[in-house]
Formats: C-alpha cells, sequence, structure tokens
C-alpha cells in the first residue's frame, strides 16, 4: 500500500484542474494543460484506488492546506474523503520554537535542516521521516516546487523520497532558474 505526505502543491494544482472545483487554474504556476492534468489524474487515481495521506498528528500540514484551498475544492475533498475512509497515517512530530515566525516549524535532522531552507516543507519531510520510523514505507508527492531538487542529494541520504508528478516540467523550470 502507498503512502505519501502530499505537498500542498499537488493539491492546488489538481483543484485548478478540475471541472468542479471553483479553484481556477491560472492561480497555480503549471500553465501547460497536459502537465496539469497529470497532477489532476494523479490525485483522481490516489483518492479512489486506497492510498494513504500520512500528515501530522498536530495538524500542521492539514493547516497549510487550508490557508490555500476552500472545502469546496477538490483537493480538500480528497482530504476529507481519505479522512472518512480512515486512509490517513498521523505521526507526530517534534516542533522547535522559533521568535521570528510564528509557525511551528518542524524538526528535521542535520544535515537536511541546514539544507532545507524553507520552513513550510520541513514538516512535510519531518512526516515522511516520521512514518519511515514506524516502518511506513512513505514518500513526499510534489507537483510543482522546484527547490525540492535543490535538496534531492541530502533528502536521498536521509531516506527522503520525492515523487516528482510533473518530472520534466519541474526539472526545466528548476534548471532555468539555476541557469539566471
Amino acid at each position: 500500500m502507498s503512502r505519501h505526505v502530499v505537498d500542498t502543491n499537488v493539491l492546488i494544482v489538481a483543484s485548478g484542474e478540475h471541472p468542479d472545483s471553483p479553484f481556477s487554474s491560472d492561480r497555480h504556476p503549471v500553465e501547460d494543460v497536459g502537465e496539469a492534468e497529470k497532477v489532476l489524474e494523479w490525485l483522481m487515481d490516489f483518492e479512489l484506488n486506497g492510498g494513504r495521506m500520512v500528515s501530522d498528528d498536530d495538524y500542521e500540514i492539514f493547516g497549510e492546506y487550508e490557508k490555500k484551498l476552500t472545502e469546496q475544492d477538490y483537493g480538500l475533498m480528497v482530504r476529507r474523503t481519505k479522512f472518512d475512509r480512515n486512509e490517513i497515517d498521523f505521526v507526530g512530530l517534534e516542533w522547535e520554537v522559533d521568535p521570528a515566525n510564528p509557525d511551528k516549524v518542524a524538526v528535521i535532522p542535520e544535515p537536511l535542516k541546514d539544507v532545507v531552507q524553507d520552513l513550510a516543507d520541513r514538516k512535510m519531510i519531518a512526516a515522511c521521516l516520521s512514518a519511515s520510523d514506524e516502518r511506513m514505507d512513505c514518500t513526499i508527492v510534489n507537483a510543482c516546487d522546484t527547490d525540492w531538487y535543490d535538496w534531492q542529494t541530502k533528502l536521498e541520504e536521509a531516506g527522503v523520497e520525492v515523487d516528482q508528478l510533473i518530472e520534466e516540467w519541474s526539472r526545466k523550470k528548476w534548471k532555468a532558474h539555476h541557469d539566471r
């Protein structure tokens, strides 16, 4: 059975492409409709075929989803379906206090802490690592955030796998950013 920490961008892109979702496709960065459709197809398959979602038991990942989407958007409907079917594994995370940041920041091990500067993504990494510690195979699923490539080597060394749903599109965006 597959378990995934689903990055918020996956829910956003899929919501923008779903015909019944009020979220507009012009509100996500994947301008190639064919690539955005791949993200929607993955999320629909994930919803229908029993894949398990992994989240923290403090609901911080879900809180991030809710900052970007509404209950009428397809991405949050999938989360609700997973919850109703008991297809979510909740894991405990440690949090550090950062007086300069009002949000909770998940504790991740060195050297990841040194390379992962996106504090919101740290909770995704920590949840994946925690699931793995509990003997649950788990990956992080990403659609369009290119910073995951910056951390790829260190993530792999720590045992964190990131499934890139639109690899060619994302890699091209990452390369264009780094070629500047």
